[in-house]
């Protein structure tokens, strides 16, 4: 009897797991454990929740078509897999346990680590397979020869059919009805901006890859278009695993081999590509270091950066920030539509994090566990690492980090207020110049600034640039890993934007060739 044990791999398409433990027509017994610890986990969101749910729905209705489905336990993960496997053994079965490694949270590691050593003591076979590209073992130089190699490779086929036999077990399991019903509080929501669901991951990449692609490079940090759907808006997939980067990468290989002659829209699809290694390498990081979820990098940040209980004045500036009330439109714009759609484009993501730590002085600690209460697709690998990047932890070797201007932002990345409009109705009766004049300040309803924008970046900048430098000198001081480690952080940045730069003058030169 094969266990498949499925968690942030919701779907039968290039899942290993899925198409080892189905070979031969082997018995299997797909499950999920619906764990109570996730549900009242502090960074738990209500839209991911829900499209958790729907994903849940799809994959059993995608299984029924192969003659089986998902059960749903519901308890300890431990304890549910300990007695799973107990009462198998007990009706003459042997188990083989297969699960793909879950990066996300400490909790989720040192849970396999316990399922494995009861395995082991069992004398009983395991296998732990891949959701994504994942190195095992922390060989940086590498990553990124082998993450194309392991992209290239051929996706695991579908099974045709699997075999579910009817099984009799002593352990408490959910309906779908009865999952929505005790957790409806996370089903609740007044509009749905992103369905999930295998079935719905691949239609999202075809309609991306068929015309929404066209611009990708720059539309990407216009917030209404991203809104409109420039990005692929695949990211909630991609946390949940209804779809496999492979897939995308491949797919999205495939549509630009179709567009010679098309230097921009293979552009676009290079553009997009980049982005999905992105995504990847900060699995990577949050795998071989756990605790950057929620400890600032460097000590050096500890007493500025604190997760501890915001004083009343920072408190007020803080529930401004979330509501969308600091009087700058584009990071009130930007709020707004995060509380409403659980999502914002990653440009806004940023110039809204920069605000809240160098500006309102708040630690990101906070700013990020109100991204991940929001965010459809909140993933701590990317959000809580970028929320300390934007607050200028991070990269100490670089000589400056970046704060971002709202109001110098919004002719840049909003000029004809398509995105400010639509979420801030207050401002509809203003132009461009009036909006960036504060002409509506003591007429409407909107409210005048929380903050000295200049000042603050000044006063709070400054803090975080002498701690930037305190962090320099000790590590120059010690060397070692740490500062080898940072130096190459440095190096590889700087590689990037290098790459960015020649691919857009490569991209430039063609376009010029075929016009």
């Amino acid at each position: 009897m094969h266990l498949v044990w499925f968690r942030r791999d919701l779907r039968l398409a290039d899942n290993e797991i899925v198409t080892l433990a189905s070979a031969n027509n082997a018995a299997i017994l797909p499950f999920f454990i619906i764990d109570p610890w996730f549900y009242q986990w502090v960074d738990v969101g209500k839209g991911r929740v829900r499209f958790l749910f729907e994903s849940l729905e799809n994959l059993d209705s995608n299984l029924k078509k192969l003659g089986s489905k998902l059960i749903l336990f519901e308890g300890n993960s431990i304890e549910i897999i300990q007695e799973l496997t107990q009462q198998l053994i007990q009706q003459g079965h042997r188990p083989k346990l297969y699960l793909n490694r879950d990066v996300q949270v400490e909790y989720g590691v040192s849970r396999d680590k316990a399922i494995v050593h009861f395995y082991q003591q069992l004398n009983l076979n395991y296998h732990i397979g891949l959701n994504n590209f994942l190195q095992s073992e922390d060989k940086r130089e590498h990553w990124y020869s082998e993450y194309y190699t392991y992209q290239r490779q051929p996706i695991y086929p579908k099974p045709i059919s699997i075999n579910t036999p009817s099984l009799s077990l002593n352990i408490l399991q959910l309906t779908f009805t009865e999952l929505k019903q005790k957790y409806s509080a996370f089903c609740q929501t007044e509009q749905i901006y992103f369905l999930g669901g295998e079935t719905q991951a691949q239609a999202t990449l075809n309609s991306f890859l068929q015309s929404r692609f066209n611009g990708y490079h720059w539309k990407l940090s216009r917030p209404w278009l991203a809104q409109q759907g420039a990005t692929s808006h695949l990211s909630p997939h991609l946390t949940f695993g209804t779809i496999s980067t492979r897939i995308v990468y491949q797919e999205t290989k495939a549509r630009a081999a179709e567009l010679t002659n098309q230097p921009k829209a293979e552009f676009s699809l290079k553009a997009y590509r980049d982005r999905l290694r992105w995504h990847d390498s900060f699995t990577q990081r949050l795998y071989f270091y756990p605790e950057i979820a929620y400890q600032n990098r460097y000590p050096e940040f500890d007493e500025w950066y604190t997760p501890l209980e915001l004083r009343s004045q920072k408190q007020e500036l803080f529930q401004a920030w979330q509501e969308g009330l600091t009087g700058f439109p584009l990071v009130d714009a930007s709020m707004r539509q995060l509380k409403t759609m659980g999502w914002m484009n990653f440009r806004m993501r940023a110039m809204c994090a920069t605000f809240l730590t160098i500006n309102c002085g708040i630690s990101w600690h906070h700013g990020a566990r109100h991204y991940m209460n929001y965010l459809v697709d909140g993933d701590l690998a990317i959000d809580n690492w970028q929320w300390q990047m934007q607050s200028g932890v991070t990269n100490p070797f670089s000589d400056t980090f970046r704060i971002y201007n709202p109001n110098k932002n919004i002719p840049e990345k909003d000029p004809d207020l398509k995105f400010i409009y639509y979420w801030i109705s207050e401002l509809k009766a203003y132009s461009l110049p009036e909006i960036i004049q504060g002409k509506y300040i003591g007429i409407s309803s909107y409210p005048q600034t929380i903050l000295d924008w200049a000042k603050t970046r000044k006063v709070n900048g400054k803090i975080v640039s002498d701690l930037r430098k305190k962090v320099r000198e000790r590590l120059t001081l010690q060397g070692g890993t740490e500062y080898e480690s940072a130096v190459a952080a440095k190096e590889t940045v700087n590689k990037y934007w290098q790459h960015k730069d020649r691919q857009y003058k490569e991209f430039k030169e063609l376009e010029a060739e075929l016009e």
